[in-house]
């Protein structure tokens, strides 16, 4: 049983690379290096089609659906009968690769906050708060995580807490927070589907779905991992190549730092405005915490970590992925840059009926606000204007439009004149990242429900056929339950991130805390699980109407400090010979090796 762990004395050895992994790794390599040629080759024809004439209509859409297709052959072949290999990549993924992997899913997590943005935004503080979570991800909580082990944080967690009311508890907290990830990534890749190849939304969500269930369903972690580290490449380079061919050009980057300043001081203030007067947020220490410890322990970013081969392996992923992260930040920083300066010289003093065709196929994607409202056609673009209040004249003046920081992006290419090909490239690489983030949401889903609660609560004798297929039917009901949502009614990514985050705050740090304090017990878990679920209902309650990111982030931390101190001092008010198993646990987590919870079965 993967409840039961070793003693400190028990724990295993640190065990070296076989002749069977060095070949894994070897046949890892090949497949990488034949996905990393097959790209490039791809992007140079699609560069070449475009140099010779061939129409725009079909240049535009090869980027993409080479990407598609390339994630969607990552899934089938990535086909797993294990459970290792499903659930935790067979543990034999090399740190760069985990490394990519998981600067792909911090990236597509960001796209619903990058600026502009509708609604309050918290600037300085949500930068803060993304980048300390991250940092704890890659350094904290992924390599404890897969020190013990563990192919989940329920599984951890009912691991040192053994229980069935923690168990489900914290499986439920896991699934609800994993499935908000799954289907923000899901609308994400709609959105951009819709913008970059004229989809309705309809054919974008089916799409969506398939690419999803051939993506996740076969291979379990194997797809979604691999799918991220090619989604992370494809990214980094469709943004790099305009910027690479402007410093060849001779100008300068708009950065503060190192590059054109009055260049970037003029898009900071373009964002600036586009933004809108936004009051300042009350708490924005609360923000920044609630925003860290959520981050922190959130299920579907703790997904590469579990792949290494072991702890050391996963640290050294950890700090490959914040340098990466780093240059990911520059580069898209500068083209954010770049696409508004270039999207107010489009766009500014225009007619509303005569913009070019991308800003209405953008504006019917709500990726682009024409005089306040989603603009599909010319007609409808004038009409909006004629309608808004301070209009001034005939013409767009900046403040009478608002681009969505996902649409300066994807359109940065065709803004700066780079042609169709470049575009195609860009969207290629944004919907790869919002797939693989709706991919590994849906995977942390459907390990928590199918694995977490199914197998470890109903039927621990279960063949691994049947466990695989069980979890294999609760992805593709997610997907489809999440493909008829977004079509339906459509989903706000960002609200769904920020409840994400609230919840993981809330409720499951304070328990990955209290797991590590050895006289803490299942009960004491049990009073903090209940005590930051009815703080966090009670704090959002008492602010009344719909909660704002100040409320949420309140709620979030005086949650997790309640859970964590209830939790604390019921741990004092037992015997301490409850505290000799959490003593060994915590002993094993920090000072033993890789793998301190026993294999789990087929493992």
């Amino acid at each position: 049983m993967l409840g039961s762990f070793r003693s400190p004395t028990d724990v295993c050895m640190k065990r070296p690379l076989t002749d069977e992994d060095l070949l894994e790794r070897a046949s890892i390599d090949g497949r990488v290096a034949f996905a990393m040629i097959a790209f490039v080759a791809g992007a140079g024809l699609v560069a070449l089609l475009d140099r010779i004439g061939v129409p725009e209509g079909i240049v535009g859409v090869l980027g993409p659906v080479l990407a598609i297709a390339g994630l969607a052959m990552i899934g089938l072949l990535m086909h797993a009968v294990r459970i290792s290999r499903f659930y935790a990549a067979g543990r034999a993924v090399p740190a760069p690769y985990a490394a990519f992997a998981n600067v792909a899913l911090v990236c597509g997590f960001l796209l619903p906050f990058l600026p502009p943005s509708a609604g309050a935004y918290a600037g300085p503080y949500l930068v803060a708060g993304l980048a300390t979570g991250f940092v704890l991800v890659a350094l904290v909580t992924g390599p404890l995580l897969r020190k013990t082990g563990a192919f989940s944080l329920p599984d951890l967690i009912a691991a040192r807490f053994p229980g069935l009311s923690v168990r489900l508890s914290a499986v439920t907290i896991v699934a609800a927070a994993s499935l908000a990830i799954g289907v923000a990534g899901f609308e994400l890749s709609v959105r951009t589907l819709e913008a970059a190849l004229g989809l309705g939304r309809g054919a974008a969500a089916i799409l969506t779905g398939v690419v999803l269930i051939l993506l996740a369903v076969p291979g379990g972690l194997s797809g979604v991992i691999w799918g991220a580290t090619g989604a992370a490449g494809i990214l980094l380079a469709a943004i790099v190549l305009p910027l690479a061919i402007t410093l060849i050009a001779g100008e300068a980057l708009p950065l503060p730092a190192f590059g054109d300043r009055a260049a970037w001081d003029s898009a900071v203030a373009l964002i600036a405005t586009w933004q809108g007067k936004q009051a300042v947020p009350a708490h924005g220490l609360a923000i920044f915490a609630a925003v860290a410890l959520g981050i922190a322990a959130l299920a579907p970013l703790l997904l590469p970590s579990t792949t290494a081969h072991d702890a050391s392996e996963s640290r050294k992923a950890g700090v490959s992925a914040i340098a990466w992260a780093f240059v990911a930040f520059a580069i898209v920083t500068a083209s954010l840059a770049f696409a508004a300066i270039a999207a107010e010289q489009w766009l500014s003093g225009e007619r509303p009926d005569r913009l070019p065709a991308f800003a209405y196929q953008a504006s019917g994607s709500d990726l682009l606000r024409i005089c306040g409202k989603a603009a599909a056609t010319p007609e409808a673009a004038l009409a909006a204007c004629k309608e808004m209040l301070g209009f001034a004249g005939l013409v767009l003046r900046k403040e009478d439009y608002a681009p969505s920081g996902l649409w300066l992006l994807l359109a940065a290419p065709e803004l700066r004149e780079f042609g169709v090909a470049f575009s195609g490239l860009a969207a290629a690489g944004l919907i790869a990242i919002s797939l693989v983030l709706a991919g590994a949401g849906i995977q942390s889903f459907a390990t928590a429900v199918g694995h977490d609660a199914f197998y470890r609560v109903r039927d621990t004798s279960a063949l691994t056929s049947r466990r695989l297929a069980t979890t294999r039917l609760v992805m593709i009901a997610a997907i489809a339950a999440s493909g008829w949502l977004i079509w339906t009614y459509g989903a706000d990514p960002r609200r769904l991130a920020s409840f994400a985050i609230m919840l993981s705050a809330a409720v499951v740090a304070p328990l990955l805390a209290l797991a590590l304090w050895p006289r803490a017990s299942g009960t004491d878990a049990a009073i903090a699980l209940l005590c930051g679920v009815a703080t966090a209902g009670i704090v959002i309650a008492l602010s009344g109407g719909a909660p704002d990111i100040d409320t949420l982030a309140m709620a979030a931390v005086i949650a997790a400090g309640v859970a964590f101190i209830a939790g604390f001092a019921t741990s004092f008010l037992h015997s301490g010979g409850l505290a000799t198993e959490g003593s060994a646990f915590v002993h094993g987590v920090l000072h033993g090796e890789t793998d301190v919870l026993h294999h789990d079965k087929g493992a």
